[in-house]
């Protein structure tokens, strides 16, 4: 029988899986590789860290999956044409779908890698956990995220929010080497965000590079400019996943250049999707995530029914939505900018349909 590998319990993965027609779950053997046994919602790690919910967040893989999936928890190491090498023991494939998420990518600016970050689950609660401890412990309030991205700023609402909410007193920055916060939308998007975060008392600092970290001391734009705090976390960067630098893919940041198919050159049978693969010049996001899982289950969906299936995949992006804190958010739909309660009331929706995929 045909033994078909998933690698990952991603929104890409866990996409795919869910719409294998049942009937074809029966014709070839299904193996899930996860290095835990849940899955988490990525696009809501902020949320973790800054403690202002938990609610539907972290998902058992065994409650969710078919169960003709057989789910395997390992770390896997490195990837060959045959064969996954994992810590516990290696796998054989005849198809496998890679969909490792990504890492922290710190560019190589000295001591970043010492930042906390909220790149998966485990890190999201450690920073959690760090961030309330220093507030509690030291006299030093000052916290600071680094990178005014989508995942930087909806970190940097969420604590502020929550921090008022409860009133614990904190000092909080945001840090960016642009202009201005949130590049991927215009400016006048953005200084919306800017101004409901600067109220919530946040100082945005724009137009600041990083240039170091050490101990406790973040310097920005020169030698002598820094700032002082326990808590630094680093949101401005990511990478794919250090097991495509380890395999034989041609690669760039740990991200495969993929085909019309998803297909990664130079391997038989093997797809890359989600935070690895390169897609036109598309940002990796869950919505392009959860498109490439959809698409490539039709395609073996087609396969194991015998049947044609030559559709290259095809994405067009929706737009976004980001959270500033637990009641406004900004974005763009469609190519129609929101902001306030309805930007906050679609940032919901694409959170319910998510679940309701899984169910």
């Amino acid at each position: 029988m045909r033994k078909i590998v998933f690698l990952g319990a991603g929104y890409a993965n866990l996409s795919l899986i869910k719409k294998i027609k049942k009937k074809n779950l029966r014709k070839a053997e299904f193996i899930l590789i996860n290095n835990n046994s849940y899955h988490y919602k990525t696009t809501e790690l902020h949320k973790i860290a800054a403690r202002e919910s938990e609610k539907d967040i972290v998902i058992n893989l065994k409650s969710i999956l078919p169960k003709d999936i057989t789910l395997i928890c390992d770390n896997v190491k490195s990837i060959e044409n045959d064969k996954v090498i994992c810590e516990n023991a290696n796998y054989d494939y005849d198809e496998l779908y890679v969909g490792l998420g990504a890492s922290v990518n710190t560019f190589g600016i000295a001591g970043l890698d010492e930042c906390l970050n909220i790149i998966n689950y485990k890190n999201a609660l450690k920073t959690a956990e760090t961030l309330y401890k220093n507030l509690e412990l030291y006299e030093n309030k000052n916290v600071i995220i680094c990178g005014a991205g989508l995942s930087g700023v909806e970190l940097c609402g969420s604590i502020a929010t929550t921090c008022k909410n409860l009133g614990i007193s904190i000092n909080l920055y945001l840090v960016e080497a642009m202009d201005e916060i949130l590049p991927v939308y215009t400016k006048d998007l953005a200084k919306k965000a800017r101004n409901y975060l600067e109220n919530l008392g946040v100082k945005v600092l724009s137009s600041h590079k990083i240039i170091k970290k050490v101990d406790d001391k973040l310097f920005l734009n020169d030698e002598n400019n820094y700032i002082k705090a326990k808590t630094i976390i680093f949101t401005a960067g990511v990478k794919g996943s250090e097991v495509i630098a380890n395999s034989g893919f041609n690669h760039k940041n740990n991200r495969v250049l993929v085909n019309e198919y998803l297909m990664a050159p130079n391997f038989d049978n093997c797809y890359v999707l989600g935070d690895l693969a390169i897609v036109s010049n598309f940002a990796p996001t869950a919505q392009i995530a959860c498109k490439q899982g959809k698409y490539l289950a039709k395609r073996l969906n087609a396969r194991l029914e015998g049947i044609e299936f030559n559709e290259p995949f095809k994405y067009n992006d929706k737009g976004s939505i980001c959270s500033v804190g637990k009641d406004y958010a900004i974005g763009v739909i469609l190519g129609k900018t929101y902001s306030g309660f309805m930007a906050k009331s679609l940032k919901k929706l694409t959170e319910i349909e998510w679940s309701e995929t899984l169910k």
